[in-house]
């Protein structure tokens, strides 16, 4: 259990980040505060789980009456911790001040993946870059660095994510560099072959029909242009059992190797490679229209 002290300054730096900033050592402090809470909630949850007995129904009655509600007692507290945690965010679309916190979360937990995946593009200094599914921003401020005479354009259709991703980004949003708009993959305001690079991370779990949005950000790539999928992890035997509940949980598109590159054929692509990284369930997918 994580000691109110603790807590008290998890509180602190969250209110000195929205007033004033924080320092990079404050930053470190936050993030290594962050980890921790997690994962005493997470073993907290875990601990009670493990203590929970499941019985048949139809056999003899086994339970005292003092085991009876000390069951109950159980189960409504999973009950309110369940929701206290639905209540940190949507991560489908993130809403309120809740929302708003699981994106800038979602900022940090993405970035090595992030990273691992823009080592497969190689970008043209003037390319235009389209993001599906931008998020907290965080992306769209690694490629501009990559493509300092080029533009970038952000798509989501959660307001919170529009919002924080501009403000990310403010500098190239000012320049007119960078513009972010909300609007739906399944819905694409742009025409054709307008983007050099289309870039989605880990949003794609969430797009209401995978075959037809893949097609979507298809039709505004250029001929000869690019689309990176990246995701955290894909389906195969021996996922494990945490991500397996995950997807169940938030019912998330989660493809196969052989599933993401019909995918993509399917759509259009020409050429379509798949990258896995040893060590890890990650998985990005490169279509060349």
């Amino acid at each position: 259990m994580i000691s109110k002290e603790k807590i008290e300054r998890i509180n602190a730096l969250a209110r000195k980040k929205k007033a004033e900033g924080l320092s990079p050592e404050e930053q470190a402090e936050q993030q290594a505060l962050r980890k921790e809470y997690l994962a005493a909630i997470r073993g907290n949850l875990k601990s009670q789980l493990d203590n929970i007995r499941f019985v048949d129904d139809k056999a003899p009655e086994s339970y005292s009456p003092e085991e009876k509600a000390h069951v109950e007692a159980l189960s409504d507290k999973l009950g309110r911790e369940y929701e206290a945690q639905k209540d940190m965010g949507n991560p489908a679309k993130p809403e309120g001040k809740a929302g708003l916190e699981m994106v800038e979360t979602m900022n940090e937990h993405h970035a090595p993946l992030t990273d691992w995946a823009l080592g497969y593009i190689d970008f043209h200094t003037d390319d235009h870059v389209l993001d599906v599914g931008c998020g907290g921003g965080a992306a769209l401020a690694k490629i501009s660095t990559m493509v300092p005479d080029g533009k970038l354009t952000g798509v989501d259709y959660s307001p919170v994510s529009v919002e924080a991703s501009r403000k990310h980004n403010q500098m190239d949003l000012d320049s007119g560099k960078l513009d972010v708009i909300l609007a739906s993959v399944s819905d694409l305001p742009f025409d054709n072959d307008v983007f050099d690079v289309a870039v989605t991370f880990e949003s794609h779990y969430f797009w209401p029909s995978l075959a037809d949005d893949i097609k979507s950000v298809y039709r505004v790539i250029k001929p000869g242009g690019k689309l990176l999928l990246a995701s955290e992890i894909y389906q195969y035997d021996g996922l494990d059992a945490k991500a397996l509940a995950n997807v169940q949980k938030y019912n998330l598109n989660n493809l196969s190797k052989a599933e993401f590159e019909t995918l993509f054929v399917d759509a259009g692509f020409k050429e379509v490679a798949i990258h896995t990284k040893e060590g890890t369930d990650w998985l990005c997918v490169e279509g060349v229209k």
